[in-house]
């Protein structure tokens, strides 16, 4: 019985307005950095009441994270809609995907350390940005289970997002760049089309 008016309220901010809330946020986080933007001072900025920014986002991790999320996403095609009809351009397009230039990306580079201290910061990180990768990912894999392209049996089906994300992420952490083309590309050809094609051994 309670939810209801607060998705009321919600609905009173206009697409424009949210949009201007969530830029003037990553302005904040590119400026002073993750950990010394608060609520009050995006609602300084913003003009407007913390009430606003709590009802809409309800917390400063998942107010940051949308403003990462629908920032990158302007002019993106989404994963979800990526169709090839084969197993590998499908991974290949998810690869692309995930190497992408992301416009804001240097905005909210004090994000990353912030996660390592800030739990409830990354479950807001998995429920906005990696979850909706995984879904997509595990759709794609399912239109080629269906195709027959790869066995439903395999078992590399459930290690296929950490076989494709993992690379992608270690990059970073390891050698201070972010993923490439190019790598991403060599994960699919050589490593994760492979083990989800490949026969079962017989007895």
């Amino acid at each position: 019985m309670t939810e209801a008016p607060t998705a009321s309220r919600r609905r009173k901010l206009t697409p424009e307005r949210e949009r201007e809330l969530l830029q003037v946020t990553a302005e904040l986080v590119g400026e002073v950095g993750y950990d010394r933007v608060t609520m009050a001072s995006v609602a300084q900025r913003a003009k407007c009441s913390t009430a606003t920014l709590y009802r809409q986002w309800e917390s400063k991790p998942r107010l940051v994270m949308s403003a990462w999320k629908a920032l990158t996403d302007e002019g993106k095609r989404d994963l979800s809609q990526i169709d090839t009809g084969s197993l590998r351009g499908d991974l290949m397009g998810a690869a692309q995907y995930l190497v992408v230039d992301d416009p804001v990306r240097d905005t909210f580079t004090s994000v990353p350390a912030a996660i390592v201290q800030d739990r409830s910061l990354m479950e807001v990180v998995r429920e906005i940005l990696i979850h909706p990768i995984l879904r997509d990912l595990s759709q794609l894999l399912d239109r080629a289970v269906d195709r027959g392209e790869i066995a439903a049996g395999n078992p590399v089906i459930g290690l296929a997002d950490q076989v494709l994300l993992g690379p992608w992420l270690a990059q970073t952490i390891l050698h201070g760049t972010p993923a490439t083309q190019e790598l991403m590309e060599s994960v699919v050809d050589l490593v994760l089309l492979p083990a989800l094609v490949a026969q079962p051994a017989t007895a």
